[in-house]
């Protein structure tokens, strides 16, 4: 796997050569995002998630799950042992910031945006992770290289490379600079080592391959994404601009992936 990069804060643009913008906007999973956080994403004209369409319908569900059991997804996770449970109990000692939310809250809040018709009025979402024979062989390419002798050994030592992770992923995470409050900004960065600790252990039981293969399909249909945007765009002013939210962790490989000007894959609109 390639080495860690420095944890960004802010969103990165990359420009369509045939028209739009993409804006690839940094979050923490499971985090609610500072005011000052929010206020960078700046104006967009459509959403896309690297997310299977019936997200929503989870999110829907955990939104229930919270209303009769406050932090039932977050104890479930956290006794579930593993990576992801790690990440949980490190967040959940956080105590300057709201994290281990559920359902994930920028995400969701993003497509509140979307679909308010007050303001800039609804705007088209789309969910682009694909779901096709293409897909699914990398779905199954991937389950066989879990299953690997070298990953089952490994996960022996899962709590000492655990530890080295974080410290890595520590020395990359820094307090995002629009944050004035000193307590709230330390939270942050301390919330974005531990996702990215989760991230980057979770990348190193896949090839640098299978990581390639997934993010020119994802690059792809955010183009395609974008296209039909641009296409439905009525004011004439300016060109749209795709907002994208991107774990922190995992937006260099994506931009890194657009970069490479993979062709467009159409994607409708999944909500208007």
């Amino acid at each position: 796997m390639m080495d860690s990069a420095p944890l960004s804060w802010s969103p990165i643009d990359w420009e369509d050569p045939c028209g739009g913008t993409i804006r690839l906007w940094p979050f923490i999973p499971n985090v609610v995002h500072t005011g000052a956080l929010r206020r960078t994403v700046g104006k967009w004209d459509g959403l896309a998630f690297l997310l299977p369409d019936d997200e929503s319908e989870i999110w829907d569900e955990q939104s229930e799950q919270e209303k009769s059991s406050p932090g039932i997804n977050r104890d479930s996770i956290a006794a579930s042992g593993g990576t992801l449970a790690r990440m949980m109990i490190g967040m959940s000692s956080i105590e300057s910031i709201q994290s281990c939310r559920f359902p994930d809250p920028e995400p969701r809040r993003l497509l509140s945006a979307a679909e308010s018709p007050s303001g800039t009025g609804c705007r088209p979402v789309f969910f682009v992770e694909p779901e096709d024979e293409e897909w699914t062989v990398w779905v199954e390419d991937c389950a066989d290289e879990m299953v690997r002798l070298r990953h089952l050994v490994r996960s022996i030592f899962s709590g000492r490379i655990w530890k080295k992770m974080l410290r890595a992923e520590m020395k990359n995470a820094s307090p995002p600079e629009c944050e004035r409050d000193d307590s709230k900004a330390n939270g942050l960065a301390q919330a974005s080592a531990l996702a990215a600790a989760w991230w980057s252990r979770s990348e190193s039981v896949l090839t640098a391959e299978l990581c390639s293969r997934r993010d020119s399909r994802l690059a792809s249909r955010l183009r395609g994404a974008l296209g039909t945007l641009y296409g439905e765009q009525i004011d004439g002013e300016g060109t749209p601009v795709l907002l994208v939210p991107v774990m922190q962790a995992w937006m260099p490989s994506i931009y890194s992936a657009l970069n490479e000007s993979p062709l467009p894959e159409h994607v409708g609109g999944e909500k208007e």
